[in-house]
């Protein structure tokens, strides 16, 4: 499954007590190994970054998930353009 956008960075990188970014809830580890990771294994990252990240930064989680679900969207209308 290909992920829905690139990576949920919105570029406020502040990391907790525990190496999380508060912005986007990635770890040091998974933001260092991002390039890597499968397609499976970064909307892994994404579904565990929906449920549960750091504060945020100006951003909340709600306003991470408003985000995902209109890329969502975006990829649906597009797709369902491409079969026409």
């Amino acid at each position: 499954m290909k992920p829905v956008t690139k990576k949920p960075c919105i570029d406020i990188c502040e990391f907790d007590k525990q190496a999380v970014c508060k912005a986007c809830g990635r770890t040091k580890q998974e933001k260092k190994a991002w390039k890597q990771f499968s397609d499976d294994e970064k909307q892994a990252v994404w579904d565990r970054v929906l449920v549960s990240h750091g504060s945020g930064k100006g951003k909340d989680a709600r306003n991470l998930r408003a985000l995902y679900e209109k890329a969502i969207a975006r990829k649906d209308k597009k797709r369902k353009n491409e079969d026409r």
